[in-house]
């Protein structure tokens, strides 16, 4: 990952990179340039879908590399803006264009069809492999031994080669829209945010130093890869839990019912206006029971809930256990820091429930008598109970907000266009593969389109 800043210990190595992207998190960027792209690159998913549907005949079909594909060009748009042409998801929409290929589907109704996919360039290849570098370096026994020897093969330089040709030449194209005065992209963004630094420390601006490209790369990465993983949660619980999809598709036409009377799909400006807070629990609570473990490493000798811990010692905190997924265990109440008492999370739910159900209501408070799920009724409270998928403190995850705005947009589009529907317990495995965040293994969700009452299916296994 060269330099990007999530390698460096928190200190001043990691706020000065960090403090080159914070103008890509800002309300402006997201909805001016962010919001608009992860708009285009939905739709394009939406009628990527369609294709497949009509093409299976009721057989289901892997959608988990097209839910992959779709972030993908979401953080290449989000990185470099019209600047990359080279799109991920548009090759493989085109692989059914001009004329409709011949399906292939197997006779039996619930064995999954298989389509086939254009292969990516090079660096979009590389920002599918360094993830998995990664993973396997921190398993590896020793490392930097292990990670000096990969530098040494002909597999890796290909890897980080391709990755370092295409990220100095969107460079050089940033720079001279910089120079011009168009600043759009992130990477744009970032330049300016280097000369700005540059100019208050009396020196020239380094618009080539590797840091700007390894920070966009590991941005471009982890935009990537979490949120596709979340997006296949979500279409996973939706699948499973259909009382849950049909409230929320109530809820979307209810509350976009200018589109929904219109009969059209709604824009950008509706959905990002839009209070949906019964969609924002079901994200919070497919988070809640899917986060990955957080790890921190003790700066100094301290203690924890009694317990001595040295500096160096890596803490786990595990979010899939107690208070998360089963009610909480007794801690003596003075064995706390002040710290500690005062930032206890008072959980607004009965935890004599099934705390490893999915039950998006967790999150809501009501707000007036009856059953409505409409912002009128309801409000959505996110410290209504644990919730450690994107950290806390100065370490907490960046790019929060575009997460989250990503799976409204897409998830609605998904559930406004189609149904979808049960699939047979052998398509519909809970297995998860915890790599950088916690992707599904296998599992099927059927759909039918919503609006022309077609019965085809669509799912996503690990292929």
């Amino acid at each position: 990952m060269g330099s990007f800043h999530g390698i460096y210990m928190t200190g001043e190595k990691f706020k000065a990179n960090r403090q080159l992207i914070q103008d890509l998190i800002t309300t402006s960027f997201l909805n001016n340039h962010v919001g608009p792209a992860i708009f285009g690159k939905g739709l394009g998913l939406m009628k990527l879908f369609k294709m497949k549907m009509l093409l299976a005949r009721g057989r289901p079909f892997s959608v988990k590399k097209d839910f992959g594909y779709t972030s993908l060009d979401v953080m290449l748009e989000f990185a470099f803006g019209k600047n990359w042409v080279h799109t991920s998801l548009g090759p493989q929409r085109e692989l059914f264009l001009p004329s409709p290929l011949t399906s292939t589907s197997p006779k039996d109704p619930n064995q999954p069809i298989v389509f086939s996919t254009v292969p990516l360039v090079n660096f979009l290849n590389s920002v599918y492999e360094a993830p998995e570098i990664v993973e396997r370096t921190i398993n590896a026994l020793i490392p930097k031994l292990q990670t000096w020897w990969w530098s040494k093969q002909s597999w890796y330089k290909h890897i980080f080669d391709a990755k370092e040709r295409a990220m100095k030449e969107q460079v050089e194209i940033a720079i001279s829209n910089f120079h011009s005065g168009c600043i759009q992209t992130g990477i744009e963004h970032m330049l300016m945010r280097e000369a700005s630094r540059a100019e208050k420390e009396g020196r020239a601006p380094d618009f080539r130093n590797k840091v700007l490209r390894d920070e966009m790369f590991g941005n471009i990465i982890g935009g990537h890869h979490t949120t596709s993983g979340a997006m296949m949660w979500l279409t996973k619980y939706l699948t499973d839990h259909p009382v849950v999809q049909t409230n929320l598709r109530s809820v979307l036409h209810k509350s976009l019912n200018a589109a929904k009377h219109e009969n059209r799909l709604f824009t950008f400006d509706e959905i990002r206006h839009a209070k949906l807070p019964y969609l924002d629990a079901i994200i919070g609570e497919m988070l809640r029971i899917n986060a990955v473990p957080v790890t921190r490493e003790a700066l100094s000798d301290t203690t924890i809930l009694g317990c001595p811990i040295k500096k160096g010692t890596q803490v786990l905190f595990m979010s899939n256990g107690p208070g998360f997924l089963s009610p909480l265990f007794h801690i003596d109440e003075a064995k706390r820091s002040d710290t500690s008492r005062a930032s206890k999370i008072k959980a607004t739910w009965d935890e004599a429930e099934d705390l490893a159900a999915f039950v998006p209501e967790r999150w809501l408070v009501r707000k007036r008598e009856g059953n409505g799920l409409l912002a009128d009724d309801v409000d959505f409270n996110g410290a209504a109970g644990p919730q450690l998928v994107f950290g806390l403190g100065p370490r907490m995850c960046w790019g929060r907000r575009l997460a989250y705005m990503e799976m409204r947009i897409v998830i609605a589009m998904l559930v406004w266009d189609f149904e979808l529907l049960k699939t047979p317990l052998e398509l519909s495995s809970y297995a998860g593969l915890p790599v950088c965040c916690s992707n599904v293994i296998c599992g099927f969700a059927s759909c039918e389109r919503s609006d022309l009452q077609l019965s085809p299916r669509l799912g996503f296994n690990d292929d």
